[in-house]
This record gives C-alpha cells, sequence and structure tokens, in this order.
C-alpha cells in the first residue's frame, strides 16, 4: 500500500469494506479469491454462503429473495472506494441465472459519474428486466445513475424536498491554464514527434485547436444522443417532455409528473413491488 494511503483516516461504506480488503489480498497474492471473514461472518448469518449476492442481500435487503445493489457515491468502471458498475454488472448477470433470487432492486444514491461503462451497466438492467422485475430506490440520481435507473421496471423516489432527479445531459471540463504559468514566469511546451501532430491536443498548457474543439463537440453530443436513446427506450411511454433532455434535476412531485419517476417510495415498497411483479 502506499504510504500516502496510511496517514488519513478514510470513510469508506461498510458493504464495500470485503471487496476492498479483496484487493488488498491480491496486491499480495493476484490468484487469491478468498473473501475476508468479515464476510464470512454476514452471509453465514444470512444462510448458505454463496457470493457476493448473498453478502449484499444480507446487509441491504428487507427481503432474502431480492438482490439489493448499492450504488451509491460517484460512478466508474472499478469504483472510486466504492462499487464499481463492472462488479454491479457481474452481481446482476449471476443473480438471472440463480433461481434464489425473485429479483433486484438498485438502491441508488449518486451524483453520476463517468461515461465509460455506465451504457454497459445500463444494458444489464435491461438484460435483467427482461426475465426478472427489476426496480430503483433512490433519494438522488443524477446523470449516469439515471442513465442506469432508466432501465428498471420502477423507479421509487423518496419524498422529501431534498429528493431529486434527472441531469439528463453530457458534459466535460476543459482546464487551460497557460495564461496562468506565463503570469508565474513559467513556460511550458509539447514537443512531438514529427509524425505525431494530432497527439495530446487537448492539454493544460496550450489553446485548443478549432478542429480538437469541434471533435470534442461531436463526442459529446454523440454521448448526448446516446444517453437520450437509452432514457427513451427505458421509460418507453412514460416520458412525457423533450425538456428533460436539457440536464436539469426535478424533485419528486415534478419528476412524477414528468414521467422520470413511477411513484414515491423507498427501499421497502421498491422490494415489495418486485415481489408482486415476480408473482
Amino acid at each position: 500500500m502506499h504510504p500516502l494511503l496510511t496517514q488519513y483516516i478514510w470513510q469508506i461504506a461498510e458493504s464495500y469494506l470485503p471487496e476492498l480488503f479483496l484487493h488488498l489480498r491480491q496486491r499480495r497474492d493476484p490468484q487469491s479469491q478468498v473473501l475476508p471473514k468479515a464476510y464470512d461472518a454476514v452471509v453465514q448469518a444470512s444462510g448458505q454462503a454463496k457470493g457476493w449476492n448473498d453478502y449484499l442481500t444480507a446487509v441491504h435487503s428487507p427481503d432474502k429473495s431480492v438482490l439489493v445493489l448499492p450504488v451509491s457515491g460517484a460512478m466508474s468502471r472499478e469504483g472510486y472506494w466504492n462499487f464499481g458498475n463492472a462488479f454491479f454488472v457481474r452481481q446482476l448477470n449471476a443473480a438471472l441465472k440463480d433461481d434464489q433470487y425473485r429479483g433486484a432492486v438498485l438502491s441508488m444514491h449518486t451524483p453520476g459519474g463517468t461515461v465509460d461503462s455506465t451504457p454497459e451497466f445500463a444494458q444489464a438492467v435491461a438484460a435483467f428486466r427482461a426475465a426478472k422485475p427489476i426496480t430503483v430506490a433512490t433519494a438522488y440520481c443524477a446523470s449516469a445513475g439515471y442513465y442506469v435507473a432508466s432501465q428498471a421496471d420502477e423507479i421509487h423516489m423518496e419524498d422529501q424536498a431534498v429528493s431529486s432527479v434527472g441531469s439528463i445531459g453530457v458534459l466535460m471540463i476543459y482546464e487551460n491554464w497557460k495564461k496562468h504559468l506565463e503570469q508565474e514566469g513559467i513556460h511550458m511546451e509539447y514537443m512531438r514527434a514529427t509524425k505525431s501532430k494530432d497527439k495530446g491536443l487537448v492539454n493544460w498548457i496550450e489553446d485548443l485547436p478549432e478542429e480538437a474543439r469541434a471533435e470534442l463537440q461531436d463526442l459529446l453530443d454523440a454521448c448526448q444522443a446516446e444517453f437520450e436513446g437509452a432514457v427513451k427506450r427505458g421509460r418507453a411511454g412514460k416520458i412525457v417532455s423533450e425538456e428533460v433532455f436539457t440536464g436539469k434535476m426535478y424533485g419528486t412531485s415534478q419528476a412524477i409528473k414528468l414521467g422520470l419517476v413511477d411513484r414515491k417510495g423507498n427501499l421497502q415498497t421498491a422490494v415489495k413491488r418486485v415481489l408482486e411483479l415476480s408473482k
């Protein structure tokens, strides 16, 4: 472990600790698939220790036949000190084949995250939905989080003033430190091989060429179209206005009115609905 990591106190989601321990153990032994004792204790209390789904169900689910996946914090392929999108895809695929699970709930409290791997996560939810019921319980679900949530059968949203969903849009931040460096008396220059004239055109010390700007704009627009298309498929017949695709966030009542959310509720109502749909 890097020495800097040991100089601070870290706040880490309890349910992520076994995954973290496994990562640390694999740093010493890359072939290790042994889960830590903290995992064993929880799954043994829940019944048969079969895998991560048992652990997550024991920790989060009011009903052992419904898998609850905690999607919290910033989303990315492998996770930022929380479960990553790739992990959730694996768990959904496993639960899809396991008769123990009648369905699943995504307990989502996330500002969104990277574009990378979000479509794969959304597709896994859509595939799960085709065979078993899956719902979402949320108080805050934005951007990439809503991309994924829109593929579920239903979205249940907590009825409180601060609850919000949406941010259906795409952005990136481009920083240019050129003027600041000049003021500090620092001159930095990119030097490229003769044939590498297009390498690293988007950087923080050179002005952004118009051709690179145009390419970035095309990329952002393509990501937006992909996002929009997924939401329209997942929420087919429910979205009532194009205004939801501007990146705006909405409170509970407005989200229901616009078709972004199905009903007011929480984790318990979302689990109950899965059990009803599975009959």
